[in-house]
Order: structure tokens, then C-alpha cells, then sequence
């Protein structure tokens, strides 16, 4: 017996449809000629490229959309919250400031609207390497989430060890600045999709549906229709109409095409 594990998305979350809004603005923001200009910023010891100020957001915000500095301002940090932009100077903070605080632009591929959810084992990679790392010193909250995944999936543990060890050594071999940047970015992203307790869950969204909401059953019901009674009968065209119309009589009250001319 083959388990099929329901496909639960973004995409399928009615109330998450404003997220492909603002992913266009994000493409807006990356352009090269109307977005935001980014440069190569200084932080800690190291370079950064394309880094943004959050003043620089800001003021794009005020520009484009034409709208108040409350406004733009709560915009901006939705785009922050939502992972779309990260800090680069204080990770756990995910919130926009207006000043020259640093930011980075997220990888599309980790946008809250992609078509694969957050996994467990990944996040379990994720905690194991940051444990490598620190040497064992993690915060309490990661420190359940560990057990509890080792428990969870204790079967492949050792794929978990292997790959977190795998991802420190690579990981090592970068230059300083892609190093930094890269544990910005994988915490931030963590931070939304593992919200930690005592921050708000943005991309909570109720009980899974078993089903999709944005799927056509109509047009299905009426291939199935069609399909189950016109090839295999062999009644008049008359019969089979009536058919037809029999079975769509419970799901139209007014069927257009079955509706007489007036």
C-alpha cells in the first residue's frame, strides 16, 4: 500500500493569496533599474554584497505605492516577517528599521508560496549543524525541537548527523562574507517556518484540508459525465441529452446552456 502524503502548500491557503502580491513587488524591488540600488556593505569583520539599507526600503516603498510612512513602514515589515527580506545585523529580529540597519533580499526557492512545505528532516539538518557549530550550546526551544525530531525521526537519524556534518565542511570552505550570509539567511528562514514561542506564527493557517479549494471539481464532474454516458451508448442523441441534463439537474439551478431562450 502506498501512502500519499497530502500536498499542503501555500498555494492551497485561500487567505495566503496577498503573498503573490508581494512577491511581485519583490521582483520590482531586484530590478535593476527601478528597484532598490544594493551594494557591498561592511559588517562585523566582513564585506557583504548586495546588501539594502532599511531606510533605502522604505523610502522605495513610499515611492512606488504612494502610500503613508505607517503604512510603508507595516508593509516592510511584513516583507521581513514573511522572510522575503532578512537582516543581516540582528538575525532575530524580524522587523524592518528605518535607519541604516542591513538587509538581504531572500532566495526565491525559500518564499513562503513555493509548492514544498518545510520539512522535518530539513529543519533537523539545520538543528544538528548549528549544534556541530556551537558545540552543543543551542537555545531551549531549539534544544526540544532536537529531541523531539530525534525522537520523531530517530530511523534516520544518522542521514540527519552525515548530511548536518556534510553542510558544516562545505560550509567552512566558503570565503567569511558568503558564510555570514548564508546563517542570516537559513535562521531567518527558520524563524518563520519554526516560529519560535512567544513570536507570532505568520504563515498559520488553520487545520490541513484534505482537499484543494483552488480545484475545479465542476469541470471533472463534467468530463465524467460526459465520458460515462456518450461512448458507451447507444441511444438517440435525444436520450442521451436527457441523461445529461438529469444529472447536472442537482448541481445547477439554472444551467445556462439547458436554460430556454426567452
Amino acid at each position: 500500500m502506498t501512502v500519499t502524503r497530502l500536498d499542503q502548500g501555500q498555494r492551497h491557503r485561500p487567505r495566503m493569496a496577498f503573498l503573490k502580491k508581494i512577491e511581485a513587488l519583490m521582483m520590482e524591488m531586484q530590478n535593476p533599474d527601478k528597484g532598490i540600488k544594493m551594494q557591498t556593505q561592511r559588517v562585523m569583520i566582513t564585506n557583504i554584497p548586495h546588501a539594502v539599507a532599511g531606510n533605502d526600503i522604505l523610502q522605495w516603498i513610499l515611492q512606488r505605492l504612494q502610500v503613508t510612512q505607517e503604512e510603508a513602514l507595516h508593509l516592510g515589515d511584513l516583507f521581513v516577517k514573511y522572510g522575503y527580506i532578512y537582516p543581516l545585523q540582528e538575525p532575530k529580529n524580524l522587523t524592518l528599521k528605518t535607519d541604516g540597519s542591513l538587509y538581504r533580499f531572500q532566495t526565491p526557492y525559500f518564499w513562503p508560496a513555493q509548492k514544498w512545505p518545510a520539512d522535518d528532516t530539513d529543519y533537523a539538518i539545520y538543528l544538528a549543524k548549528k549544534n556541530i557549530k556551537r558545540k552543543g550550546v543551542l537555545e531551549e526551544y531549539e534544544k526540544e525541537h532536537y529531541n523531539m525530531l530525534n525522537q520523531k525521526i530517530n530511523y534516520k537519524w544518522d542521514f540527519v548527523i552525515m548530511q548536518a556534518k556534510e553542510q558544516y565542511k562545505a560550509g567552512k570552505e566558503r570565503n567569511k562574507a558568503d558564510r555570514y550570509a548564508l546563517d542570516c539567511q537559513e535562521r531567518a528562514y527558520w524563524l518563520v517556518n519554526r516560529t519560535p514561542p512567544g513570536m507570532l506564527d505568520v504563515l498559520e493557517y488553520g487545520l490541513d484540508r484534505v482537499t484543494d479549494p483552488n480545484e475545479n471539481k465542476v469541470n471533472q464532474l463534467f468530463v465524467s459525465c460526459v465520458c460515462g454516458v456518450l461512448p458507451a451508448s447507444k441511444a438517440p442523441v435525444e436520450d442521451n441529452f436527457t441523461t445529461m441534463r438529469a444529472a447536472f439537474k442537482p448541481l445547477y439551478r439554472h444551467p445556462p446552456f439547458l436554460t430556454p431562450l426567452h
